[in-house]
Order: C-alpha cells, then structure tokens, then sequence
C-alpha cells in the first residue's frame, strides 16, 4: 500500500500502469497540481478563524465558476449549485434496490467506442439523475464540468460536505471507465462531454494530458462515493418500474411527453393477453359448434372433424407458445436476480475479487 503523499505524486505512467490502492476519504485532491488542465481558480484563505476556504479567480475578468459564468465564488450561490450538479438523491434512496435494475458492479459501464458498438446513440445531458441511464438505442452521459479539472477547486471541495466530495469522486471516476483509450477521448471532445481546451481557450486538452487526471480517479473505492456510483449503467425501463414501488412516483423519468407512447406502454401487455384469448375463446366456440353438426349429412363429417382438430391444434400451439415466453422470461429474470446477488455476496468477501470480472453471460 502506498502512502498518500506517494499517491499524489506518483508520476504519469503510473497513472496509466492502473495502480488501484483503497482510498475511503479524500482528504487532498486525487490529482497532482502538475496534472490539472485548467487554471482558472486559486484558493482564496479567509483571515477569520473558523471560516472554510473560498475560491477565487486567477484571472481579474469574473469572479464565476469557469464555464458557469451565471454561477458567482462568493456566497451560498456555489454550494446550491454544487449540490444540484453533482447530488442523486432518489438514486441514492434507492440504492439497495438498484442491484435489480442493473449489474451491482461500478465498472460496468461501456466505453464510450463500445457504446456505438452496442447501437446506441450518446446524449449530453446536464442531469446527474440521468448519468448513465440507457433506454434502448440511446444513453445518456453528463458532460465534465470545466472547473473539475482544476487543482485547487478539489482543494475546496476536500473542505466541503463529505456528501458533495462522494458526489465529484463518484461522477469522475464514471470517466475513467468511459474514456479508456485515445479513440474514447476522440469521441468525447466530439460530443462535448469533456473540455477542448484548458482557460485560456487556445490550447487544446489532448489524450496524453487528460489520461493521468482522469486515471487518478481509479484509486478510490465504492466507500468513497455515493452509493448510486457503487453501480455503473442503469436502465431506464427497470427504474420507471422499480420507481412506482419504492420511490412512489409514476415513473422516474420521461421519455415521451406525450400521453399516447406513455399509456402504450401499459396496454401492450393487455392486447397481448387479450389477443391470445380471443383465439383461445374462438377455438373453443368452433369445437363447440362443430359437435351440433356431428348428426347432420355424412358429407360435412369430414370437415366438422377437421375443425374440430385444428381448433384442438390452435389451443394446443397457443398454449405451448404461452408457456415457453413465459418459462423465458422466468428464466432470465432469475438469472439476472442470481447474478446480481451473487456479486453482492463476493463484494462482501475482501478476499475473493472474482465479481470484479465475472460476466452474466446473457445479452
């Protein structure tokens, strides 16, 4: 294990050789002074005793958080902001439960490459509720604020609510997994999700200075961030359900605006089973009709059983088709269920790291 001070200046590549020490409490930014790519804020020390550090501009031409220039250093202003940008309350109220809408592993987030691989389209989103959240061909991804790149606003957040310090950990070390190799980088300046340039507007942040910054982030555990971050990608689907059962709400989020795609997503299922009876009822209504004609003209004998078998066969097929969606369903919703709480039974166990690796294997 090495020591804090070691960690903080541990040099670039090995950063990027992927040393993971435990880390539970950030008492001092992850990363080095060296590492940071934007110099707007310096740390501004209160004279009276008591008082928690401030910041401030190093430049002379406004007195905002960089890229919030609507957001002022001075006054309550900044923390409001600070938890509103970073927080997730319903999420974290929700935590022990989100082990059933998603893998209960922080690392399972997708490249940012590996998205498009999958199919699905990358939305900025300015939402942390939203992070992460997919719901089938899109995800949705909150970009990196300007001002977490700096030293010094980490320097300020360490003397911050340990609250708002799990909340920055949490949503960063989100990046190290999402920006992975230089084609990740590629793609998140393409989609504004992390700075082009460092304050000054003229120098361009490239991959070999955002890899160190952003690998620094890995050493912090699942203790020291908010629990929504102790999983990675979450569907949005199982949250709309989950959340009429433990957040009490209609769903958490809405996809359609309008009422039509909504409440279609209620009555499919009904349609489904009220088509399968009718068919059901149907077959059931010709072989019942078919036995008043079996004393009728011998020449109608034949197809009075040919419908009165193929009625037999459809009722037969309808069920067979009904059981086996059903046995499905069953099957890889207790999958999904056992793999979950198998991994939290391993993450509870210091001594076997295989839920680190291990794989659903189901799509």
């Amino acid at each position: 294990m090495r020591s804090a001070a070691a960690l903080l200046n541990v040099d670039r590549d090995a950063y990027i050789c992927h040393y993971s020490p435990s880390v539970v409490s950030m008492d001092r930014p992850p990363f080095t002074e060296a590492h940071q790519l934007n110099e707007q804020l310096d740390v501004r020390v209160s004279k009276a005793p008591g008082e928690a550090l401030g910041l401030r501009r190093t430049d002379a031409k406004l007195n905002t958080l960089p890229g919030q220039p609507r957001i002022p250093l001075e006054g309550c202003k900044l923390l409001d902001h600070l938890r509103e940008e970073l927080l997730v309350p319903q999420l974290d109220q929700i935590a022990s439960k989100l082990w059933l809408v998603s893998t209960p592993r922080s690392s399972h987030i997708s490249a940012l490459h590996h998205q498009a691989v999958r199919g699905r389209a990358i939305l900025t989103t300015e939402n942390p509720h939203l992070h992460l959240v997919w719901y089938y061909e899109k995800i949705f991804i909150k970009p990196v604020p300007r001002y977490m790149l700096s030293y010094a606003f980490w320097r300020y957040l360490a003397t911050q609510a340990e609250e708002l310090q799990q909340a920055a950990i949490g949503f960063m070390r989100t990046y190290f997994y999402l920006i992975r190799h230089e084609i990740d980088f590629c793609l998140a300046i393409e989609k504004n999700l992390i700075p082009q340039t460092t304050d000054d507007g003229k120098t361009l942040i490239c991959w070999e200075t955002f890899a160190p910054l952003i690998a620094s982030f890995e050493q912090f555990d699942d203790e020291s961030v908010l629990p929504r971050y102790g999983y990675g990608e979450l569907r949005l689907t199982r949250l709309n359900f989950y959340s009429r059962i433990f957040l009490g709400k209609l769903t958490y989020h809405h996809i359609e605006a309008q009422w039509g795609p909504f409440l279609s997503s209620f009555l499919s299922p009904f349609i489904v089973v009220f088509v399968v009876l009718t068919l059901v009822l149907n077959a059931m209504q010709v072989v019942l009709t078919a036995q008043g004609f079996q004393n009728t003209d011998p020449q109608w004998q034949a197809f009075v059983r040919f419908s009165t078998t193929f009625s037999v066969i459809t009722l037969s097929f309808a069920a067979v088709v009904t059981a086996i969606v059903f046995i499905i369903v069953v099957v890889m919703s207790l999958h999904d269920l056992y793999f979950a709480r198998r991994i939290l039974s391993e993450k509870k166990c210091s001594a076997n790291q295989a839920w680190k690796t291990r794989k659903s294997g189901v799509v």
